[in-house]
């Protein structure tokens, strides 16, 4: 849409404000419409080369040790680096160091060699169930603790199961309406666009686009409740 938009921009500017079957149109700022895609783009190629580093349930792992943990002598491990840093995740992912009667930096390998049969949405599951046993071997008084964080994961995977079945959705909508968009670009691109005369073809070619854009922007989880976001629902009822 913006391609199309940045090739007919003078044709398109003649449209802003007229009436189609109602519906007043309101052209877009077209240089940032263009920059706005641009951007988005970028994002979503950087958001993908994240995704890609971060499949790995081992570095997931190491990533949860590393952020939240401290080592043996009570230095926050994110505060460490190098050799340093990755002595102390793999000792505290072994119950402490030798000095401290955990099992080292070998046990804490053979830990981490677990946690690879792990499917990567479950990483923080399993940190955490690395974490209960560990506490729980050196304190039994620590069980109603682990009993509890092991409650907090099965109510995290509940959540993830309702997420995922919500994304699911925006997924079936979206791939409808961009279907839909896609057919109306189509027939703007056959056009040898006149404004007096196709203002009908491009109404509804940049509706479905905003309209795609607006399904997209749709926030799944709520950041402040961390539940399923209201929003949501809406946007599914309104384009249903």
């Amino acid at each position: 849409m913006a391609d199309w938009l940045e090739r007919n921009e003078q044709l398109v500017k003649r449209l802003n404000f007229q009436k189609v079957d109602g519906v007043r149109i309101r052209v877009p700022s077209i240089p940032q419409y263009v920059a706005g895609v641009e951007h988005v783009t970028a994002g979503v190629t950087g958001l993908a080369s994240a995704v890609g580093a971060a499949v790995s349930a081992q570095a997931g792992a190491l990533w949860g040790v590393s952020a939240f943990a401290s080592a043996s002598t009570g230095t926050a491990i994110s505060s460490l680096s190098g050799v340093a840093a990755q002595n102390a995740t793999l000792a505290w992912l072994g119950g402490g160091s030798l000095a401290s009667g955990g099992g080292g930096v070998a046990v804490g390998g053979a830990v981490l060699g677990l946690v690879t049969i792990v499917p990567a949405l479950l990483v923080g599951g399993m940190t955490m169930g690395v974490v209960g046993a560990r506490t729980k071997t050196k304190a039994r008084g620590f069980a109603a603790t682990v009993d509890v964080e092991v409650e907090r994961i099965g109510l995290v995977r509940e959540m993830l199961g309702a997420t995922e079945r919500r994304i699911e959705e925006l997924r079936v909508l979206l791939g409808r309406m961009t279907e839909r968009a896609s057919r109306a670009l189509d027939v703007l691109e056959l056009l040898a666009f006149d404004p007096d005369v196709h203002a009908r073809e491009f109404l509804r070619a940049y509706q479905l686009v905003t309209a795609i854009k607006e399904v997209l922007n749709t926030p799944v989880l709520d950041p402040e409740s961390g539940e399923l976001a209201e929003a949501s629902v809406e946007i599914l009822r309104r384009f249903a």
